[in-house]
């Protein structure tokens, strides 16, 4: 594999900046600043700076290092950007432009050039390494997109194929494998999985899972629209996407669900409970029953999360848990 070299400028950038011209300006506009300034003379990308979920916790920044990731966070997640400082990285195709870069910075305030350096890459394919397969028990394997293969249900096990680069659930975290888990026991169960709603759908791996598995209709709902070209692609990789309808918000027709998946954090479950039980197969007279799943839930949800929703939806869940995250699977009667 070719390697190459590349240059980087690493900025220390407070809150505020002052442009050698006068200007003040928020980190996000100088951000904006840079690439206008730069992207045509060598400015390849910015890295904004990373913080450890841990770190944020003990920085006072969300109360518990145990957090469910999303692809947008809305502002109060939004650790990187609530530091008072950061350590940015400006990538350059070689090192005139960075050095270049570094003058033009000269004399900032609130920007300080703490160095100019090359690094060596020896593949753009390289970080593919740390991805790998993720066998969920009970459900089957969850396999990288760019592996050769095609999604199947067999009958041993069920193999779907995401793409980890956007959008929560790759299949590695509990609350994901919790979901699959249930969708499993649903289907052992007889339960059917005509149509389907993915509340908060991130990846869109579970109902990506559930078309797999033979669901006809499955509506993926994800409020952050930059996540909708992901789920459509990994709708795609596993030949499925004619069955998925991507949307911001539930469909209003009233329509219900034989399964309903909500994996997402429990503030948003406990607003959204009547909603999703009004959405969710009842299993009287003729009706067949349905089977609503909600995941993403800690030790110190499940009481305030269980009780909202067996009020709402009429009967107690079945409980499932994976490490220090639990499963609420209710069954309509």
């Amino acid at each position: 594999m070719q390697s190459t070299r590349v240059w980087a400028v690493d900025l220390v950038v407070e809150r505020s900046i002052r442009l050698p011209s006068g200007e003040s300006l928020d980190r996000e506009t100088f951000f904006e600043w840079l690439w206008n300034e730069l992207g045509e003379h060598g400015l390849t990308g910015i890295t904004e700076g990373s913080l450890e979920v841990g770190e944020a916790a003990a920085s006072g920044l969300t109360p518990s290092a145990r957090v469910l990731d999303a692809a947008l966070p809305p502002p109060d997640r939004d650790w990187v950007g609530g530091l008072p400082r950061l350590t940015v990285t400006c990538w350059c195709v070689d090192e005139a432009s960075a050095r270049e870069a570094g003058l033009r910075l000269e004399g900032s305030g609130g920007c300080r050039v703490a160095g100019i350096r090359s690094e060596i890459w020896s593949g753009d394919d390289d970080w593919k390494q740390t991805f790998s397969p993720i066998d969920v028990a009970g459900f089957g394997l969850i396999r990288p997109a760019w592996e050769p293969g095609l999604a199947e249900d067999g009958a041993d096990a069920t193999t779907i194929f995401i793409d980890p680069g956007a959008g929560f659930g790759t299949g590695l975290h509990e609350t994901t494998q919790l979901c699959l888990r249930a969708l499993a026991a649903w289907i052992s169960e007889g339960g059917g999985i005509e149509r389907v709603l993915d509340f908060g759908s991130g990846s869109g791996i579970l109902g990506i899972a559930a078309a797999v598995r033979g669901a006809a209709v499955v509506h993926s709902i994800e409020i952050d629209s930059l996540v909708h070209d992901a789920i459509r692609a990994n709708a795609d990789r596993n030949r499925i996407a004619d069955r998925i309808v991507i949307a911001r918000e539930i469909p209003a027709d009233g329509a219900s669900y034989r399964l309903v998946f909500a994996n997402i954090v429990a503030p948003v479950l406990l607003e959204a409970a009547d909603t999703l039980a009004s959405r969710l197969c009842r299993g009287t007279g003729i009706s067949s029953p349905g089977c609503l799943v909600l995941s993403g839930l800690l030790a110190e949800d499940l009481a305030a999360v269980r009780d909202r929703y067996s009020v709402a939806v009429g009967c107690d869940p079945i409980q499932t848990t994976l490490g220090d995250w639990h499963c609420l699977r209710f069954v309509t009667g």
